[in-house]
């Protein structure tokens, strides 16, 4: 009995993770989904519709009877053989909708309400998650952050928002322009992926990961104090396809590592500001430009000891 309720227990799906399409359809019994149900690009899926295939070609040459404990139905076989009004859509699936079904056989290439929905999440911004407020910067859960203050938000389709963090933004204060980058660029993790400009001067901000450049937000372009305004929302930089998105992502900050980070970085900061600086944010007082509340110092020099550029 014990042993038995331990297995049920590793199954339950972990807060802010989705179950796998394989798990959904109950072809395997715990998988999650580790590549944003990006399906063409997954080695998972991959290597389980190659292990289908072989198993249906074995059971044909074989002329045994085919069971579906030796994997000779993929998650969609399965999906299929379900009432029409329980074949849920992969957008249902990963919460993105309330209720569709699926009306296209799950061929989600030819599907018209797939493209209006990868249309619509390409210009829209998806809602970001309640944050946390660390020594005065705000730092959302559902955000992966590298050490550059840049964020990384992977979207349905195996897409990827960029944006600058809430310390990025506070650190180089107002704007007077985003340099972004052109559609089709390939940019890599860790190297230059756009320019501000403030004062005359310019200065690089790093890329949290690698990939190309599939969108960039023309309002911030137009409009620089959206990044100040609304950071992690109306404030995105560009959306890029990536090409080592799970590679990436694992040497990024999420969740407790990211409140952590955040804080040794305010711990810096406070390093180097002068007394009436360390009294404000002793004071939580909410700082937008911390550039101009430091003083004294070069602001190239500046934002290159906090962005790694």
């Amino acid at each position: 009995m014990g042993a038995k309720a331990k297995r049920e227990s590793m199954k339950i799906v972990p807060p802010g993770k989705k179950k796998c399409v394989w798990m959904e359809a109950s072809v395997v019994s715990y998988k999650l989904c580790d590549n944003n149900f990006d399906c063409p690009t997954c080695v998972y899926d991959q290597g389980m519709q190659l292990k289908v295939a072989k198993e249906k070609e074995r059971a044909a040459a074989s002329k045994v009877e085919m069971t579906p404990d030796k994997f000779t139905e993929s998650w969609v076989d399965r999906m299929m053989k379900l009432p029409a009004s329980q074949r849920k859509c992969r957008y249902m699936i990963t919460g993105e909708v309330g209720r569709k079904i699926c009306p296209n056989v799950y061929e989600c290439g030819s599907c018209s309400f797939d493209q209006m929905m990868q249309g619509r999440f390409q210009s829209e911004v998806l809602p970001v998650h309640a944050g946390k407020a660390v020594e005065g910067f705000q730092v959302a859960e559902d955000i992966y952050y590298h050490e550059g203050h840049t964020w990384a938000k992977p979207e349905y389709g195996g897409r990827i928002r960029v944006g600058l963090d809430d310390f990025g933004r506070k650190l180089l204060g107002k704007l007077d322009g985003i340099d972004l980058p052109d559609i089709g660029h390939e940019i890599k993790q860790g190297m230059a992926g756009f320019d501000v400009r403030r004062n005359n001067e310019i200065a690089r901000v790093l890329s949290p990961v690698d990939g190309i450049v599939a969108r960039v937000n023309e309002r911030v372009a137009d409009n620089p104090n959206l990044v100040s305004e609304s950071p992690y929302e109306d404030g995105w930089l560009f959306i890029i396809e990536p090409t080592k998105m799970r590679k990436n992502l694992k040497s990024l900050y999420f969740g407790e590592q990211a409140e952590n980070f955040m804080g040794e970085e305010a711990e810096r900061l406070f390093a180097m500001a002068d007394e009436d600086f360390r009294m404000a944010a002793d004071g939580g007082a909410s700082v937008d430009d911390v550039f101009e509340a430091i003083g004294g110092k070069s602001w190239v020099d500046f934002v290159k000891t906090f962005l790694r550029s």
